[in-house]
């Protein structure tokens, strides 16, 4: 390893904080206490961590964060993946990482309104997402239905929202209780509205292309924000429990 061929603990710490994740310095002492994380010492007996070392770090903050598994939990299924065996919810956090990481380089939310379109008898038909489950996240203004002579119809947009809203009724979840989804984003989106509006206000096709840029830049951004926040803030409503 060439003398920078690694990250300080403060390095780490503010990767992965920058990334979204609740860690301390303190807190990524304590993993590796507990024996979670092994980073080689400088001669002079400073903890260097290499690239793989910062993806075992988030792999084992996304298990706790994500499956809610305790650290004696999560250090067993370490050793079985080190061991080289298959660990589900070390492959389903793999998995979610990868889809996530696709969605942002597909660029679900296109500003050139080009997405594709979906029939809701197909998504029924395919998927059995339900008609009546789609109009129920319409009327609580979560996605948006258009209807012509043929049948009603959403966006690929709208069709993440809706695939997510149907996964959450495994919790509960209705599409009642997402209402706030659209409130949080009217409110949000008036806020950006106030700073962007101003600089943007000349419809010329270069500073069209900057908007978009900027808004793509935004989501990105305030998707790190929202992520970090609501797992900072579920574990600490649900510590007693983990």
């Amino acid at each position: 390893m060439s003398p920078r061929d690694y990250l300080t603990i403060g390095e780490v710490v503010r990767k992965l904080q920058t990334a979204g994740y609740d860690l301390s310095v303190s807190k990524l002492r304590f993993l590796e206490d507990e024996g979670l994380v092994t980073p080689e010492r400088t001669e002079g007996g400073y903890r260097k961590y290499s690239a793989e070392d910062g993806k075992r770090i988030e792999l084992v903050l996304k298990l706790q964060s994500e499956k809610f598994l305790p650290l004696f939990e999560i250090k067993k299924r370490l050793e079985r993946m080190d061991a080289g065996h298959r660990v589900a919810e070390i492959d389903e956090v793999l998995a979610d990482a990868r889809q996530a990481d696709d969605a942002l380089a597909d660029d679900a939310l296109d500003y050139a309104d080009d997405c594709e379109h979906m029939a809701l008898v197909e998504l029924a038909r395919t998927e059995h997402i339900p008609e009546a489950f789609v109009f129920d996240l319409k009327k609580y203004g979560v996605v948006e239905v258009t209807a012509d002579r043929n049948g009603n119809y959403v966006d690929a947009a709208d069709l993440s929202c809706i695939r997510a809203a149907w996964a959450l009724r495994a919790v509960g979840v209705e599409p009642r209780h997402l209402r706030m989804y659209a409130t949080f984003a009217d409110k949000e989106s008036l806020t950006y509205e106030q700073f962007l509006r101003p600089t943007y206000r000349h419809k010329t096709p270069e500073s069209k292309k900057q908007l978009a840029d900027c808004l793509r830049d935004i989501n990105r951004n305030t998707d790190v924000l929202k992520r970090h926040l609501l797992r900072k803030t579920l574990s600490a409503r649900l510590n007693d429990l983990l």
